[in-house]
């Protein structure tokens, strides 16, 4: 039993005339009447009887039947939807990016994007650099936005956003009012460092201060910077944290202090695969997101 005999079966009941039926499945009669026999021994029941010069279904046939029908229209069903994926206005995307973007950046890209490209359809997986790069390389993502990961031979990273990193602390700390901070200022406080998950960016701050007298205190991991403003906020040991210049900390009672270092920013890449092929869609967006990064800029 095969495919082709079951479509041959699936025509054959609705003509119930074996003429009619090769006719339409442009084969000859003895060759469907052998796949017909053929179909009828490995399943052990008869599918057809006689009626005159047409046959009719038996009731094992019309089980068959309800059943085949079901399994062709899924099938054509999961051809339709996959037939979109190879033209260039239609499709579904899965994008990843980091939290901290979907208050702003996010947004305002999927809006400018959509506008023009109507027809496709983009999922959202928000999370962190790790989980992001993990999505990407298992294919279950397209491609994502997040900081860069050493060791990743098979992932394509491109710098498509250069962030400001600032000192963040409660409104009423000794630095508050500072107007810009040097890293040797920042040492006598107690700081917030991010977590593995967070991509390079605290192996990039602890380059940074390779070149301080001595080594930041840190008395705390976060994965992200909504929580670090929260607890920076609250005054808790007079913790600062350095973190990206971003939207979402307006929502804190903190100072963002500027950091006087001429590297102090982190760059934000688009994260591909060099594996997966890309589909017409996905390089549509892959496209745009490059044009809109550069002009946001």
């Amino acid at each position: 039993m095969n495919l082709n005999s079951l479509y041959y079966f699936k025509v054959m009941a609705e003509f119930q005339n074996y003429t009619q039926a090769a006719q339409f499945l442009c084969i000859t009669q003895p060759s469907l009447s052998r796949a017909m026999a053929l179909l009828q021994k490995d399943l052990g029941v008869p599918l057809f009887e006689k009626d005159g010069r047409n046959v009719r279904l038996t009731k094992y046939g019309r089980l068959l039947n309800s059943n085949v029908s079901k399994g062709f229209q899924e099938i054509e069903l999961g051809y339709s939807l996959l037939n979109q994926f190879s033209k260039k206005d239609s499709g579904i995307i899965d994008f990843s990016f980091l939290f901290v973007l979907g208050y702003h950046f996010v947004p305002t890209l999927i809006k400018n994007f959509q506008t023009e490209h109507k027809n496709i359809t983009i999922n959202f997986h928000q999370c962190n650099t790790v989980t992001s790069i993990m999505k990407i390389k298992d294919g279950s993502v397209d491609l994502g936005l997040c900081t860069y990961m050493t060791n990743e031979p098979n992932i394509e990273f491109t710098p498509i956003l250069k962030q400001k990193l600032v000192c963040i602390t409660s409104e009423n700390h000794p630095l508050a009012n500072h107007a810009s901070l040097s890293l040797e200022q920042l040492l006598p406080y107690p700081m917030i460092s991010y977590t593995e998950t967070a991509g390079e960016i605290q192996s990039f701050i602890d380059r940074l201060f390779s070149s301080c007298s001595q080594n930041p205190t840190y008395f705390c991991t976060m994965a992200e910077e909504i929580t670090m403003a929260g607890l920076v906020s609250s005054n808790h040991n007079n913790c600062i944290a350095i973190v990206p210049d971003l939207d979402v900390l307006e929502n804190f009672s903190i100072k963002k202090i500027p950091i006087n270092h001429p590297k102090a920013y982190r760059n934000i890449y688009l994260a591909t695969s060099k594996i997966h092929p890309r589909i017409p869609c996905v390089e549509v967006y892959y496209n745009f997101i490059m044009k809109y990064a550069n002009y946001s800029q």
